[in-house]
């Protein structure tokens, strides 16, 4: 018959580790089995990272007129401020949940196995081992141990002998600090899991449209709530940098941080380029321009002045007439269409199309500053001046330091698992001064290629 310790040493770490906790049927038991589970953990994960993609692809926090008619169901859903939902929250309170338990319940048993190995093996059960073998020498026993145990260190594995019942056991093992390296994954992903929890609640984010050569206090910022920090931003100058073909290559902001009229930094930011003050990051994220634009006609010729954005309709006052402000084209040339003859405002001029009712009638571009006569004089209209914004994202996450720690914990653990393979060999050797007979295996849980490789090695010097 096999011994209760025979079957144990004959199975993986994690396979002993599984048996560690009794089965039972109490509530508690159960609970513990199900958040224990690594289906569950792996589920969770899952759901998880289906719902930030569509966290990612679906707008946030914007406005009902962004979402269409779809707003009502994005709302039922949750799925306008998503990470702030219930169900978001319940999702990662259960992956907490699982990453704790989980590692509580190895701790203690990986413990055991690394302080405290298991040197006994019965023949029988090394005979059942992965790999193993067994072979007579005319030695003495105490020379073939002393063989063994050379020929184990060679191999870089640490050696742990005992004599009992006319028998010398054997142990070896290498890679001992790999078996951790499960359960500091677990802790890794449970810190980022923190620290992304602190981002979305104690985190901060704001929007600033600011036009070139203006200032902003950063408690001005919408959306940050409440700012103890006291400095200014001042935009310096804002550019859109073209491709060849007209396309937009990139938008570039240069911005000038002061405390109290002094300037403390000046950096010129882009998309993932942030600029960093305090705890602060300031992102390139979108851009406009303000169009302060006045509106007359015959029956109002006071009119009434607008400040509108491109892709605006602006209606005139007293007649079915309707303009809108198609493009800004700063260079403009008629042999270039609608396309920019460069990126410098030689020409600027505005684009737009007169309508009446619902029937388009007219086109034309504008000169800036100049009133431009509508349908034979039924109306007026002048685009002022053409002021461009920068778009600043100012975001301030609390949580970020603690998201890299994990990552950090994360890799060390994967290191672990991935390139220190727990590696474990047991031998027993038993005879007389005359020859002696050995019985030797082992096995690993991962990378077991290049453990049959030892082993290979191991049993020919042997």
């Amino acid at each position: 018959m096999q011994s209760n310790e025979d079957l144990k040493a004959s199975k993986s770490p994690e396979e002993q580790l599984n048996q560690q906790r009794p089965d039972k049927d109490g509530f508690v038991d159960k609970a513990w089995s199900f958040f224990s589970s690594m289906k569950l953990g792996l589920f969770l994960l899952l759901i998880i990272a289906v719902a930030s993609i569509a966290g990612t692809i679906i707008p946030q926090n914007g406005s009902p007129q962004e979402y269409g008619s779809l707003y009502s169901l994005y709302s039922t859903l949750g799925l306008v401020d998503m990470y702030h939902s219930w169900w978001f929250q319940t999702l990662l309170f259960l992956l907490a949940m699982n990453l704790f338990i989980c590692s509580v319940n190895r701790a203690s048993s990986l413990w055991r196995l690394f302080s405290n190995p298991r040197i006994k093996a019965a023949n029988g059960e090394i005979s059942r081992m992965a790999h193993s073998f067994q072979t007579e020498k005319a030695i003495s026993e105490e020379s073939l141990v002393q063989q063994v145990e050379d020929v184990f260190r060679e191999k870089g594995y640490r050696v742990f002998t005992e004599r009992e019942s006319g028998k010398t056991y054997l142990y070896a093992e290498k890679g001992r600090f790999g078996i951790w390296g499960s359960l500091i994954s677990h802790i890794g992903l449970l810190v980022i899991l923190v620290g992304a929890v602190i981002g979305i609640y104690a985190g901060q984010e704001g929007q600033m449209p600011a036009e070139v050569h203006s200032t902003f206090h950063i408690r001005d910022v919408q959306g940050l709530g409440k700012v103890d920090e006291d400095f200014d931003v001042r935009v310096d100058d804002f550019k859109t940098v073209y491709r060849p073909d007209g396309s937009i290559q990139a938008w570039i902001s240069r911005l000038t941080i002061l405390d109290k009229g002094q300037e403390l930094l000046t950096k010129d930011i882009e998309v993932n380029h942030p600029l960093e003050i305090r705890g602060f990051k300031i992102y390139q994220a979108f851009y406009g321009a303000n169009i302060p634009t006045k509106v007359t006609s015959k029956e109002i010729p006071q009119g009434y002045d607008f400040t509108i954005n491109e892709g605006d309709f602006i209606p005139v006052p007293g007649t079915n007439l309707g303009v809108l402000a198609y493009k800004y084209v700063p260079d403009f040339d008629p042999q270039y269409g609608l396309q920019s003859k460069s990126d410098q405002p030689n020409n600027p001029r505005m684009v737009y199309v007169l309508y009446r009712g619902k029937e388009q009638i007219g086109v034309g571009a504008a000169e800036l500053g100049k009133t431009e006569m509508l349908a034979g004089g039924e109306g007026q209209i002048t685009f002022q001046r053409y002021a461009p914004y920068t778009g600043l994202t100012i975001r301030r996450d609390p949580g970020v330091a603690i998201v890299w720690l994990g990552c950090v914990v994360l890799l060390i653990g994967l290191g672990l698992s991935f390139y220190m393979p727990h590696k474990r060999m047991w031998a027993t050797v038993e005879g007389n001064k005359e020859k002696s007979l050995l019985y030797f295996g082992g096995f690993a849980q991962k990378n077991k290629i290049a453990f049959e490789q030892d082993f290979i090695q191991l049993k020919d010097k042997l």
